[in-house]
């Protein structure tokens, strides 16, 4: 199978753990307080262990015990180790194997991005049109709860818009660029997205006072 014709979201798991073995552990991210291990560790746990994403409401005990001990071991495996548990995917009767496309496209997409666009003088990569259709079908179907804000808000791209509505808008604006620009920009990269914005001042700055991302 072409690397272009296969899904995008087996396309960027394969680019995404390639380039995270070139760059190593320690290369930075477009994420202020994430480098390259800590968006590898995000990656392997939300689809292979979800019981060891440790959060505050974690409760004390044995369980807490055995969940520290599980991720400081996971913690001390090779890079390479690491890094191929990405690249095999989730574990064979995971649901995130059967929602790979629906789960994961998004996912690897911006996530593959944060660590390219890290590197200096990164230029924006270009998709092929399968992969760049296949994301724009994403990217529609997020959109709402992506971008939250009182304007109006229209995604144009290449292959079309798509409306954002404001239940009681103050004016409305109009975000430009292609499908991956526009994804980076509705999870709040603003950083690195090419995007241009169009409308007027006080809806521009309604806009950038609004909510982006999960």
């Amino acid at each position: 199978m072409s690397p272009h014709s296969e899904p995008l979201a087996r396309h960027e798991r394969a680019a995404l753990a390639d380039d995270l073995v070139s760059f190593g552990p320690d290369a930075p991210t477009v994420i202020d307080e994430w480098d390259a291990s800590a968006l590898l560790e995000h990656l392997i746990l939300r689809e292979q262990r979800q019981d060891l994403m440790i959060g505050p409401k974690l409760p004390v005990g044995p369980i807490a015990d055995r969940s520290y001990a599980a991720l400081r071991r996971l913690q001390e495996r090779t890079w390479a180790d690491r890094v191929e548990m990405l690249r095999s995917g989730p574990p064979r009767f995971s649901p995130f194997r059967l929602v790979d496309s629906l789960a994961n496209t998004v996912e690897y997409l911006v996530h593959h991005e944060d660590l390219l666009r890290a590197r200096p003088g990164w230029e924006p990569r270009t998709l092929s049109e399968a992969h760049d259709q296949e994301l724009w079908t994403h990217l529609k179907r997020m959109a709402r709860p992506l971008v939250r804000t009182d304007v109006d808000v229209t995604l144009v791209s290449p292959l079309g818009g798509v409306r954002v509505p404001s239940k009681d808008p103050i004016g409305s604006v109009r975000v430009h660029g292609s499908p991956t620009e526009l994804t980076l920009w509705a999870f709040g990269r603003d950083r690195v997205s090419r995007v241009r914005l169009e409308g007027d001042p006080e809806a521009l700055l309604v806009l950038r006072r609004g909510d982006r991302g999960f």
